[in-house]
């Protein structure tokens, strides 16, 4: 049975990461009536198999699932505030750690190929608009920062920006299919 619940959850998650890929570049959006109820289902998978926190297939329950959660959505919170990304990626990424969790550090692994891919895409574009240097430069005024930021242009918020973006929930799916592919199938 618990095999049937985690194979739940790999179909859950990867719906989601598919649903939401295809939103994100049709539609530029990541909707929480995808979102959300992934995000519950992931919990209720995750304590399914095993329990609040101890034992589960594989190490998987819900504590586990509801840190990852937390973790993942927590380190988007900052680029969000300062308007780099939207909500919806916030909410895409607690999703994809209340589904994943930490098992075989599944989390982490997709939080770091969401930051290549999203690296990779804005570069890409940078390069192709011929913006590359203005682009760096606006990302270090983005981190460094304490203020909103456009991160294309550098500007403050009360400039008038040309608004140059990625479709940030692209690099999260892909980044946490990659992840998903390393982890579940030794990829």
């Amino acid at each position: 049975m618990e095999y049937y619940i985690l194979l739940g959850k790999h179909c859950v998650l990867l719906i989601l990461l598919v649903g939401c890929l295809y939103t994100d570049l049709a539609n530029g959006k990541i909707y929480d009536y995808a979102v959300l109820p992934a995000l519950v289902l992931g919990l209720l998978l995750s304590f399914a198999l095993g329990g609040l926190w101890d034992g589960g297939l594989q190490g998987v329950n819900l504590g586990s699932s509801l840190l990852a959660a937390v973790v993942a959505g927590g380190i988007f919170v900052w680029p969000y505030a300062k308007g780099g990304i939207g909500g919806g990626d916030v909410k895409l990424m607690a999703a994809v750690g209340a589904i994943g969790g930490f098992h075989d550090l599944y989390v982490v692994m997709a939080l770091i190929y969401t930051a290549v891919f999203g690296a990779a895409m804005a570069v890409v574009l940078l390069i192709w608009r011929g913006r590359l240097w203005e682009g760096l430069k606006g990302s270090l005024r983005f981190v460094f920062s304490l203020k909103r930021v456009d991160v294309e242009e550098g500007r403050a918020e009360d400039e008038e920006p040309e608004k140059l973006t990625i479709p940030y929930g692209t690099a999260i799916c892909l980044g946490s299919m990659l992840a998903w592919f390393v982890t579940e199938l030794g990829v």
